[in-house]
């Protein structure tokens, strides 16, 4: 129920630009996985107790080995880019462009 309130707070439009994919529902929160930006990887978005947001940005970062001449082997290491508190719901566009140099709505910018 929280994830499709987020999912909904944040709208189609956004999530389509930011390239979102790999929607997770965290039960007090969602995390998704975007495409485009060189910061940013992935969004984490909580609801603390206080009715506000915990926004989490991430970089994902991959490294692939071979075991073998035949069998490639993957480490994946998450690295927090930044963790944001006291968010409320009209806030999350903004940060959003903020931290992943990606907009989020077809707005006019000024």
């Amino acid at each position: 129920m929280i994830a499709q309130t987020i999912v909904g707070q944040l709208g189609n439009v956004c999530l389509s630009m930011l390239g979102a994919h790999t929607l997770v529902d965290l039960k007090d929160g969602l995390l998704f996985q975007i495409q485009g930006s060189e910061r940013v990887d992935a969004v984490q978005i909580i609801l603390h107790p206080s009715d506000t947001y915990i926004m989490t940005f991430w970089k994902i970062q991959k490294e692939t080995r071979r075991l073998t001449a035949e069998i490639p082997f993957t480490t994946v290491r998450w690295e927090v880019v930044r963790t944001i508190d006291q968010v409320y719901w009209d806030m999350l566009h903004d940060l959003i462009e903020e931290e992943t140099g990606l907009y989020v709505s077809l707005m006019e910018r000024s």
